[in-house]
């Protein structure tokens, strides 16, 4: 037996007090006078144990009337089977599941309003007095604390489908912070959910009996998604007028196969492209989109697939820079070679700067696409730095070998990157005489290399010892059998080694028609330093490069493009860039600028979580034997097609009648004391 209010339990001290006047009246004498001592002929004469017994009769008597009193006020609570019926304790939580999930078709419509109107029903049934809290995946402020009947049924009513999702343990946690704060040790919870397998961790709850769990499963009347589940360019040649190679994957996450879907592409509002595929069930398919665009500055796109009734994971939205052109940094010694700068300026797609390797400034390196070090002389250990952080944000580096004299940089250059060492330098002539055309620094460029094609004459270069875990690849091979170009990459970007100097010491490699593709690959292969996407609760950090702009007194802002709303972010700003927080943000779906001092530096695009797109659930009897495997002793599992579900709710939420046991009990106990009081002479 269990009780409700044991703080009445202290009123059993009380029990002294009779014990006290018994003996106080044991001890008293009574003296009586008689006009006529004749009359005590008609005194029946009592013996002193008779009149000693009687008073401890109704002494006792008394000692249990006033106790049962007492264990009625304090609510006593029968166990009943394995556990306690503790919404007698007059607390009681209800989780609603509001996440996109739960906008599937069940039996009785919508699983959300199916969700609402039963839990509604469980309150209505539930005592007027009761402390109330209320879960979901988004509990906010207002949530945040008890809640009276009628506000509690207010909040179900104004609910809605978020975007937000826990799993089980965090709602539990929710309820437990809400009761700590409360000094409240005991509830009823009342959990109207999907239970998707990959939130349901019930392993993850303790088995505590003042803690009773009602599991209500929705059952989806078809466990049917077909969702996007992510895209990547394939070329990270994203220039105007070129062709940008989209690779869409989706996945079916039914038991049935489904013939011409349409997936459609927007880019700026404008439709780009339309494919039709066949998936079959549990598959995921990859479908390629290809498209050009004519424009620079910031492209916003969606791809979008018809599926319902859950529409959520049908859209994915990204964004990418469209550049007015590609920018070169040549980091020079002595500006005497000028094949490199010659090569870059006959080209209107690509901008060139030059610049001294003492004179270097860093905040600017992030304003180019490719950075080339040719034959400097020395490089620093904070360049290095800079450059490896370059390359990993996405641009692309060219190390160009300087003089033998000066191969210590090489030395340095390799260690610091991990890329491997220097053996020697080999004088002996030789001549390029294999192309990796798989690698895409040759596509579009150079299809086949003919038997007799004229390729670069060699005549001294440098031996490079690359072990097998540097991540090294080779290129372009020499006929001896060393690499003459090489490539690792860093991050988003590329690092490319080429073993020979641009002076004719060297051999004729600029002369030569491979030079042209080689030059024009490197600077076009630039990696993308910004994520194509962000997903939401996923990314909560994200690194913005800000260049040269340096942040004022304003801070960055995010402006949403779907309904103008600003929101200010938690932020910090170094080494040339701005790290922004996202934690605690309402994001949704869809565009949004970073607005730096009056200017946009970024348009990011988010996409909501696909954990809800995953259709596995558990049924009855995969919850009861979840809860069964993690130990879980206090649950009901519940039926909602259950004809008597009604009854078994109003059943478990019925007041207890245990205490009037104990009044009937003590009312019994007093009128046998008044009828030995009365008749006992």
């Amino acid at each position: 037996m269990t009780f409700l209010n044991p703080e009445y339990l202290i009123g059993l001290f009380a029990l002294s007090i009779p014990v006290i006047i018994h003996l106080f009246n044991f001890r008293r004498h009574k003296r009586m006078y008689f006009s006529d001592i004749s009359r005590l002929k008609n005194i029946t004469t009592q013996t002193r144990k008779q009149h000693k017994l009687k008073h401890i009769i109704v002494l006792i008597l008394r000692l249990l009337s006033l106790s049962a009193i007492i264990i009625a006020l304090a609510g006593p609570v029968l166990p009943e089977g394995k556990s306690v019926r503790l919404s007698d304790t007059k607390t009681i939580a209800v989780y609603i599941d509001n996440s996109f999930s739960m906008m599937a078709e069940g039996n009785s419509g919508r699983l959300f309003e199916e969700a609402r109107l039963e839990a509604l029903n469980v309150v209505s049934l539930s005592p007027d007095n009761a402390r109330y809290i209320l879960l979901t995946n988004d509990n906010k402020g207002s949530l945040m604390r008890l809640l009276g009947k009628e506000e509690l049924i207010s909040e179900i009513e104004s609910l809605t489908i978020t975007p937000g999702t826990k799993k089980l343990s965090q709602i539990v946690d929710v309820r437990n912070r809400i009761m700590s704060n409360n000094n409240i040790n005991a509830s009823d919870t009342y959990l109207f959910s999907d239970f998707q397998s990959n939130l349901f961790d019930i392993e993850s709850l303790s088995n505590d009996s003042s803690n009773h769990y009602f599991f209500i499963p929705l059952d989806h009347l078809n466990n049917r998604n077909i969702f996007i589940d992510s895209l990547y360019i394939d070329n990270n040649e994203i220039s105007t007028g070129n062709t940008i190679g989209l690779n869409v994957n989706i996945t079916n996450d039914s038991d049935d196969d489904y013939k011409k879907i349409p997936l459609k592409l927007t880019v700026n509002n404008q439709q780009k492209a339309v494919a039709g595929f066949d998936i079959n069930a549990g598959m995921t398919t990859q479908i390629p989109l290809n498209f050009t665009s004519g424009i620079t500055g910031w492209q916003k796109g969606m791809v979008e697939v018809e599926n319902y009734p859950i529409t959520f994971d049908d859209k994915l939205y990204f964004s990418y820079y469209m550049s007015t052109g590609i920018n070169v940094l040549i980091v020079n010694h002595d500006g005497k070679n000028n094949a490199l700068k010659t090569f870059y300026l006959s080209d209107d797609t690509f901008n060139v700067s030059e610049v001294n390797f003492r004179s270097i400034n860093y905040g600017n390196l992030y304003e180019y696409d490719l950075v080339i070090l040719n034959s400097i002389p020395e490089i620093s250990s904070g360049l290095i730095v800079q450059l490896k952080e370059f390359v990993y944000r996405g641009g692309n580096l060219l190390f160009i070998p300087p003089h033998y004299e000066n191969a210590h940089v090489i030395s340095t250059f390799f260690k610091e990157l991990n890329l491997g060492e220097l053996k020697a330098i080999d004088t002996s002539d030789t001549r390029v005489t294999r192309l990796k055309l798989s690698n895409k620094l040759f596509s579009g460029s150079v299809k086949k290399v003919p038997q007799n094609a004229e390729l670069p004459n060699v005549f001294k270069h440098y031996q490079y010892n690359f072990p097998a875990n540097s991540n090294v690849e080779t290129l372009v091979s020499l006929l001896s059998g060393n690499d003459f170009l090489s490539s690792k990459k860093i991050g988003a970007g590329e690092l490319f080694i080429l073993s020979v100097g641009l002076d004719r010491s060297y051999g004729d490699f600029t002369t030569q028609l491979l030079f042209s593709p080689i030059m024009h690959g490197i600077a076009a292969k630039r990696g993308i330093s910004d994520k194509l996407y962000y997903i939401l609760g996923k990314d909560k950090n994200i690194r913005i490069a800000t260049g040269s702009l340096v942040p004022g007194e304003k801070p960055a802002i995010l402006r949403s493009l779907n309904d103008g709303k600003s929101l200010i972010p938690f932020q910090k700003y170094g080494n040339n860039e701005l790290n922004i927080q996202l934690e605690n943000l309402e994001i949704n779906n869809g565009f949004y600028e970073v607005i730096l001092n009056d200017s946009v530096i970024s348009v990011l695009a988010f996409n909501y979580n696909r954990t809800e797109s995953d259709m596995n659930f558990y049924n009855q009897e995969q919850l009861f034997e979840a809860c069964s495997k993690s130990g879980l002793n206090y649950f009901d599992i519940l039926n909602l097609s259950d004809p008597n579900y009604t009854e078994v709710i109003n059943e478990l939420q019925k007041d207890s009648d245990f205490w009037k046991l104990f009044i009937i009990f003590a009312l019994f106990v007093l009128l046998m004391e008044i009828l030995i009081l009365r008749y006992w002479k």
